[in-house]
C-alpha cells in the first residue's frame, strides 16, 4: 500500500547547532497504526512535532524530507501548515487538561475545528461535534458537549481530544503519548478506539509512546528510537517476539506483565546521552550488556535484516527464538 506519510532522513537540532534527531526515516499508510517507542529524550515527540510543523522555539529541522500525500511539508508556508493541521492532519496531545481550552465547552471546541476546516455552519458544526463525541464512545453526547473540560474525567477528556483531532476529517492522526496518566482500563479503551479509526476510516496513525505494552496491543509496525536515532524498525510481532537490538530487548525486560513481580523486572542501567554529547560509536554502547570494542569505535548502520531494519552488530545472536510475551 502506498504510504500517506513519508519521513526521510529527518534531522532536527537546536538553533545553536546541537543535534537532537539524526537521520530518521519512517512511513505510515492509510489504515496503518505505527508506533514510535523509546525513553523520554529519545527524540520521538520531536519527530512527531516536526511532521506537524510544531517544533518548540529554538528547535528547527536541519535536514531531510517530510512528505504528506506526496507533497513536501517542510518549508511550507504557515497558512498552508495551518490548513493541514486540524484538516488533513490531526494531532492528539499528551495531556488533555492543558491542551483543551478550560473556558470553552468541549462541544464548542470540536465544532470550532469543523467550521474552520470543513466550512460548516454553526448548526451543522454543533451536530458534527455531537456525532464525533458518540463516535469516540462518549454517551449522552448532546448533554456532555455542553460541559467544560474540568467536569470530565481524564479518560473522557482524552476522547474529546481525539474528537477534536477528527473534526476536520483528517487522513493522518499524530498521537503524542495519548495514554499517559490513564489507568489500564481507559488505556485499553483508547487503544481500541484508535484501532477502530484506522480500520473503519482508513486513517493513518502514528502513535508515540514510551510503553512497549501499548505498542504490542495497538500497532501494526513499531519504530524504536534511542538518542535521536532509529535503532530498530519492523512489524510489531517480529520486534516484540524476536528483538534485533539490545535496547529493544532491554525495554521489553522492563515492561511489567500480569505474571511478573518487582524482582522480575530488569532496569536499564545508566541514562540516555545528553544532547550534543560526543558519540563515536553506538549510542547505546555505554548501557549495553553485549557491547564489543567495535561498537565503541564506530556506530553500526541501520541495515535490512529479515524484513526489518536494525542497527546492531549482534543482531543475529539476538534474533534467536525466545519467548517474549506481553499482555495484549
Amino acid at each position: 500500500m502506498t504510504a500517506l506519510l513519508e519521513v526521510s532522513g529527518l534531522q532536527i537540532g537546536l538553533d545553536t547547532g546541537v543535534p537532537l534527531v539524526h537521520d530518521v526515516s519512517l512511513s505510515a499508510a492509510p489504515g496503518e497504526l505505527v508506533g514510535v517507542v523509546g525513553e523520554s529524550g529519545s527524540g520521538k515527540s520531536l519527530t512527531l512535532r516536526a511532521v506537524a510543523g510544531l517544533l518548540p522555539a529554538g528547535v528547527r529541522v536541519t535536514g531531510g524530507s517530510v512528505r504528506f500525500d506526496s507533497q513536501e511539508v517542510l518549508g511550507a508556508s504557515e497558512p498552508n501548515l495551518r490548513a493541514l493541521r486540524g484538516g488533513s492532519i490531526g494531532m492528539v496531545f499528551q495531556e488533555p487538561m492543558t491542551a483543551l481550552n478550560p473556558t470553552m465547552r468541549v462541544g464548542a471546541q470540536i465544532a470550532e475545528g469543523a467550521r474552520a476546516h470543513l466550512g460548516l455552519s454553526r448548526r451543522a458544526a454543533d451536530q458534527r461535534a455531537s456525532e464525533l463525541l458518540e463516535r469516540v464512545g462518549i454517551r449522552d453526547a448532546a448533554k456532555r458537549s455542553r460541559l467544560y473540560p474540568h467536569q470530565l474525567s481524564g479518560g473522557l477528556r482524552q476522547r474529546v481530544m481525539i474528537a477534536i483531532a477528527l473534526a476536520g476529517s483528517p487522513r493522518l492522526l499524530l498521537c503524542d503519548e495519548p495514554t499517559t496518566a490513564l489507568d489500564a482500563t481507559v488505556t485499553a479503551q483508547v487503544l481500541e478506539l484508535l484501532d477502530e479509526l484506522a480500520r473503519d476510516l482508513e486513517v493513518a496513525i502514528v502513535l508515540v509512546t514510551h510503553d512497549l505494552g501499548v505498542v504490542s496491543r495497538a500497532c501494526h509496525r513499531v519504530v524504536v528510537m534511542y538518542a535521536g536515532r532509529i535503532v530498530e524498525e519492523g512489524t510489531t510481532d517480529a520486534v516484540i517476539r524476536r528483538p534485533a537490538h539490545p535496547y529493544t530487548l532491554a525495554l521489553l525486560r522492563a515492561v511489567p506483565t500480569r505474571s511478573t513481580t518487582i524482582d522480575d523486572l530488569v532496569p536499564i542501567p545508566g541514562a540516555l546521552p545528553g544532547p550534543g554529547a560526543p558519540l563515536d560509536g553506538c549510542p547505546f554502547a555505554p548501557r549495553c550488556a553485549l557491547v564489543e570494542d567495535a561498537c565503541r569505535a564506530k556506530a553500526p548502520p541501520l541495515i535490512e535484516v529479515e524484513g526489518r531494519r536494525t542497527a546492531c552488530r549482534r543482531s543475529e545472536q539476538l534474533r534467536r527464538p525466545r519467548e517474549v510475551v506481553l499482555d495484549r
